[in-house]
């Protein structure tokens, strides 16, 4: 099991992984430490996804992979 992300910490640019093994760049962080808005750079289980924006919950994001 992977630490908890504390997506406070994250900042536009960040790059992360999620729980379905997709992975995202931080577009707008609301500071409420439930969302984030990510553009999916990769998405394995919908290809479709790759290059769109979407808002995230905090439980489906499990590493940072970059930070900026």
């Amino acid at each position: 099991m992977s630490d908890i992300v504390n997506i406070r910490l994250l900042e536009p640019g960040m790059k992360v992984r999620l729980s379905n093994d997709a992975t995202g760049e931080v577009v707008t962080n609301f500071n409420d430490g439930v969302w984030v808005t990510l553009r999916f750079l990769t998405s394995p289980s919908d290809p479709s996804l790759e290059g769109t924006e979407d808002m995230v919950f905090a439980q489906e994001i499990m590493e940072v992979l970059d930070a900026a």
